[in-house]
């Protein structure tokens, strides 16, 4: 009896570009992947291949080597160089020609995430494409969680230029004009001030990043607010850190930057405890209190 562990099919279907000038290589790969219930996109050139990334960005490009225009290879480097590709997006070079050690240098090299020489092994090939098409889920998963801001609900800068760089990709086909419409809530007085907090919060990561261990995990969780969690440090240990926080952050600070003070709070887990991060930050925040303060530099 066999053991091979036969994986199940993708839940959601992926949209599955194949170009391709050769009918009967891209029907047989057509007609795999299909069946798994995957939205096939055909092209027959690296141009048009290249168009149908601009309409609409594939989970998945399978390229020929060879194709009449632009090769694969060159097609393969100029979709990684796409900010809306990128290297998030498995692409697979394919040949019916000569495999040799040249020509998958030439692939991976590109950004081919594999190889694949021809004639296709067709089971072997889906079971591929079915590990690819995972990780394809999982970077689009964690990069959703980037793109939105979770007190709001809406985009994030991030986000925001990623939807941005696509809205106008499609207003240019469509001769469209795009509008931006900036809304500030607040007096001048708040935003300058968040605006501030927003360059101290990044004078202090870069300060903590300087003093923390590589073992110890490091956090953002509001423009002025920082977490560090630490294996094996009592307690009583957190007052040097924060002295130490303290000489980092002056160092890094510009020279007209007013003094600021440092509040801090320590939570720690007994062991063999477990505890949610949640819990540690209002254990933390309960006990937080003035510790330091950071002089103006200068």
């Amino acid at each position: 009896m066999s053991s091979t562990n036969h994986s199940p099919a993708i839940p959601n279907p992926f949209r599955i570009l194949i170009a391709n000038d050769q009918e009967w290589t891209a029907r047989s790969l057509e007609s795999i992947l299909a069946a798994d219930g995957h939205e096939i996109v055909r092209a027959y050139t690296g141009r048009q291949a290249l168009e149908r990334v601009a309409e609409a960005v594939p989970d998945f490009v399978i390229l020929d080597v060879q194709l009449p225009d632009i090769s694969g290879p060159d097609v393969c480097r100029r979709l990684r160089d796409d900010p809306r590709v990128g290297w998030a997006v498995p692409i697979v070079l394919t040949t019916a020609g000569s495999a040799g050690r040249a020509r998958q240098v030439e692939a991976f090299d590109a950004g081919a995430w594999d190889f694949w020489p021809q004639p296709f092994d067709g089971p072997l090939l889906l079971l591929k494409v079915r590990t690819f098409l995972r990780a394809r889920a999982e970077t689009q998963a964690a990069s959703a969680e980037a793109l939105i801001d979770r007190a709001t609900g809406l985009y994030s800068r991030q986000g925001l230029a990623q939807r941005v760089a696509e809205l106008s990709a499609q207003a240019r086909r469509r001769q469209e004009q795009l509008s931006c419409l900036v809304l500030s809530v607040g007096s001048l007085e708040l935003s300058e001030a968040v605006r501030s907090a927003q360059e101290l919060g990044g004078t202090v990561g870069r300060a903590i990043r300087t003093v923390v261990r590589a073992s110890d995990v490091v956090g953002r969780v509001s423009p002025v607010d920082f977490v560090v969690v630490a294996a094996g440090l009592p307690a009583e240990s957190a007052g040097h850190l924060v002295e130490r926080f303290t000489r980092a952050i002056a160092s890094l600070r510009p020279a007209d930057a007013p003094a600021v003070a440092l509040r801090a709070g320590v939570a720690s887990l007994e062991e063999g405890t477990a505890e949610s991060l949640d819990d540690l930050l209002q254990r933390a925040v309960a006990v937080s209190g003035p510790v330091a303060t950071v002089p103006a530099a200068g």
